[in-house]
């Protein structure tokens, strides 16, 4: 993972396999789609305006994804970055938004911006008199942002549209666990149809476009599924105080620095206090590479909270949380 910058504090990363999928849509562009809509052009004018229209169709994916951030922030919810990844991009929530609307508007501002993009290219298309080398890369904009727009607004968790179908079901019962449990199987049902579809055209002999709707149908599968299981965690979690699950002291060595010797070097996202909820030491082990923190009292380290710490209190708790999910389901 390599951050690049930050935006409002927000770090923005790029995958490493992003730099494949990069490298793979310039050369789909280059090799295919631009000498079809620029003929009688040089080998480098293709390769130039294919790297230009890759950069500009992940701007596109991270200004999709920074507004969903700056949405987050606006309504109360920490963002602890942005990732382009292979499937595009993501924005990584700290916490679920705190209502049905917050969520909506969370989730509705992506596909609006990228509708956005394409009518600003689609305006810059009709009105600015260019080379047809410029018109042909902003009618490529338009279409790819009017694709990723859409496709976000298919009803299936965690897609956009499935958020948006969460916070109604939310906002209709009152109960995220069970909109998030509905929109989580209309997820998974999205995500076997994108399979069966990429399986139908690999048959039919594209195998490329087949294999990718193939990946991103069980990449959406995979992410139905564990947004689904992080609502549980969550379920098990926030019921319990970080000193209901801590390592008390004396503290051994291998656990943690002593808080004297980490002096400055100890930060923020490496403590949490005895009153935390347990949900929230979890989200902080997320983002720190020692699986610890330290839990402070009033200056004193009192103890450490670990991954294992967060297992056995997850496995101690599992009966009554699931009980209680099921209930709010």
């Amino acid at each position: 993972m390599i951050q690049l910058f930050r935006v409002r504090g927000i770090p923005v990363r790029i995958d490493a396999g992003w730099l494949v999928i990069f490298a793979l849509v310039t050369w789909s562009l280059a090799a295919g789609y631009f000498p079809h809509v620029l003929p009688a052009r040089s080998s480098a004018t293709y390769w130039v305006q294919a790297a230009v229209a890759a950069m500009l169709l992940f701007v596109s994916v991270f200004l999709h994804e920074l507004s969903h951030a700056f949405a987050a922030l606006d309504q109360g919810v920490r963002v602890a970055g942005i990732t382009l990844h292979v499937f595009g991009g993501v924005s990584q929530l700290d916490a679920e938004p705190p209502t049905p609307r917050a969520e909506l508007l969370i989730a509705v501002v992506g596909p609006l911006t990228s509708f956005g993009i394409a009518g600003v290219c689609l305006a810059a298309d009709r009105l600015i008199e260019g080379p047809a080398a410029f018109h042909v890369l902003a009618s490529y904009l338009v279409a790819i942002n009017l694709m990723v727009g859409l496709f976000n607004l298919v009803p299936g968790f965690p897609l956009d549209g499935g958020r948006v179908l969460r916070a109604a079901i939310w906002w209709w019962t009152g109960r995220l666990v069970r909109a998030t449990r509905i929109a989580s199987r209309f997820g998974a049902a999205v995500a076997l149809l994108l399979v069966a579809l990429g399986a139908v055209r690999a048959v039919l002999g594209d195998f490329v476009g087949g294999g990718w709707l193939v990946l991103i149908g069980l990449f959406v599968q995979q992410a139905a599924r564990s947004s689904w299981d992080l609502v549980r965690v969550r379920a098990k979690l926030e019921g319990l105080h970080v000193e209901d699950v801590m390592t008390r002291g004396p503290l051994s060595t291998d656990l943690i620095v002593p808080l004297a010797e980490a002096g400055s070097a100890l930060r923020a996202e490496q403590v949490v206090q005895p009153s935390e909820s347990a949900w929230a030491a979890f989200l902080k082990l997320g983002r720190t590479r020692d699986g610890r923190l330290a839990v402070v009292d009033g200056g004193a380290l009192v103890g450490v909270v670990t991954q294992r710490d967060l297992q056995a209190a997850l496995a101690a708790n599992g009966a009554n949380a699931d009980g209680a999910a099921r209930r709010a389901a």
